[in-house]
């Protein structure tokens, strides 16, 4: 039973009816925000001490990490003849991942790359953790940890680059990823729609609970665009919290640096 819990996917669960998940912010979600907190900037702390040779390895590493995780998932989906069309990279996060081996190739992106993970890729990653839509999974289950390696990495990958000053988040960049989302959101929209998946978490009711409560604040009233639209408003506020969070992690830096000595 152990075994095939490990491989069971939510289609499954939703058709067996299995009580099998876990809740948002219990015992184990905790640890593994904790888990996630402190190897972040562990292994941010390990990024900004070494030579560009270095971070450029371990920037590689990460991104192939990814690839690999993608592959994994890719295979298991054909293996046990899951439904891969709402598994395509048209999540933010999935084009974080893509994102990271652009990066690791291409280090001279940092100036509108780098923002993009400040401001779209790093908050929406953060998000997924926070309030995973994996919660009907076991803990000890290929989808669930699979979720929260992946978006891990992402988080791991902004942390280097933010706390070793290679990228430096600024109010354009916000305005720029803002941009970027809105155009991307579009399409996804559509597709949406047209195939009625949920990628973005614009197509459908999510089974993430701040996105089910506010979708069935507003779909019965406004439809599925108000509550696109609501959402993006919500986000491009949530953004400037970030912004707000990235200038003081900045001055605190500045101010560190600026210490004789240091």
């Amino acid at each position: 039973m152990t075994e095939s819990l490990f491989w069971i996917h939510r289609d499954q669960i939703y058709a067996k009816e299995l009580e099998i998940g876990f809740s948002t912010f219990s015992i184990g979600h905790l640890v593994w925000l904790l888990a996630i907190a402190v190897g972040c900037y562990l292994s941010g702390r390990l990024y900004r001490r070494l030579d560009e040779r270095g971070r450029d390895n371990m920037r590689k590493i990460c991104a192939l990490t990814i690839l690999l995780l993608e592959a994994a998932k890719t295979i298991v989906l054909g293996l046990f003849h899951v439904n891969s069309i709402e598994f395509l990279p048209l999540h933010l996060c999935s084009v974080g991942g893509l994102a990271t081996v652009v990066y690791a190739m291409w280090p001279q992106s940092k100036n509108w790359l780098g923002q993009l993970f400040a401001y779209a890729f790093f908050p929406t990653a953060l998000l997924a953790v926070i309030f995973p839509s994996t919660t009907m999974y076991p803990w000890w289950n290929f989808y669930c940890l699979h979720t929260f390696v992946f978006h891990a990495l992402i988080l791991a990958y902004f942390v280097w680059l933010f706390m070793s000053c290679e990228v430096r988040p600024n109010y354009r960049g916000l305005l720029l990823s803002s941009i970027f989302m809105v155009l991307f959101s579009i399409p996804i929209y559509c597709i949406n729609g047209t195939f009625g998946v949920n990628y973005m978490f614009i197509g459908t009711r999510s089974d993430v609970g701040i996105l089910a409560m506010l979708w069935d604040k507003l779909t019965p009233d406004y439809g599925r665009i108000g509550f696109t639209i609501a959402l993006g408003c919500i986000l491009f506020a949530v953004l400037h919290l970030f912004f707000l969070v990235y200038r003081l992690i900045g001055k605190l830096q500045d101010r560190v640096h600026s210490v004789p000595g240091e």
